[in-house]
C-alpha cells in the first residue's frame, strides 16, 4: 500500500508540458516556483515569482504546468488552490526535482 503522499500522478498532458519544460531549459526555475508554493502546503509564494522566467511563453508554459496540479497561479506569483491540490503539487515537485537532478 502506498503511502497516500504519492497516489498523485501525473496526467498526460502535464508530461507533455515538462518535456516541452525540459527541451526549454526552465526546469530549475519551475522547480523554484513551485518549492516555494508547495512549502508548508501553504500555497503562499512571493509577488513577483513569475519574474524567474524570461518570456512569456515560459510563464503560460509554467501556469498551465501548474494549474493542471489544481492551483491557479497568477501572473503576480500568487496561487489559489482547489480541492486536493496538495497532493497533485507534490508529484508535480518530484518530477520537476527528478527531472532538475538528470539534467543537472
Amino acid at each position: 500500500c502506498k503511502p497516500s503522499f504519492f497516489s498523485a500522478e501525473l496526467m498526460e498532458d502535464q508530461l507533455l508540458l515538462l518535456l516541452e519544460s525540459l527541451e526549454r531549459k526552465i526546469v530549475s526555475q519551475q522547480l523554484k516556483l513551485v518549492r516555494t508554493h508547495t512549502t508548508l502546503g501553504s500555497f503562499q509564494g512571493e509577488a513577483g515569482a513569475m519574474l524567474l522566467f524570461s518570456n512569456k511563453e515560459e510563464q503560460r508554459l509554467t501556469m498551465e504546468l501548474v494549474e493542471l496540479s489544481g492551483v491557479h497561479l497568477q501572473e503576480d506569483g500568487s496561487a489559489v488552490p482547489r480541492d486536493k491540490s496538495f497532493e497533485a503539487m507534490a508529484a508535480l515537485f518530484v518530477a520537476l526535482y527528478t527531472l532538475n537532478l538528470l539534467s543537472g
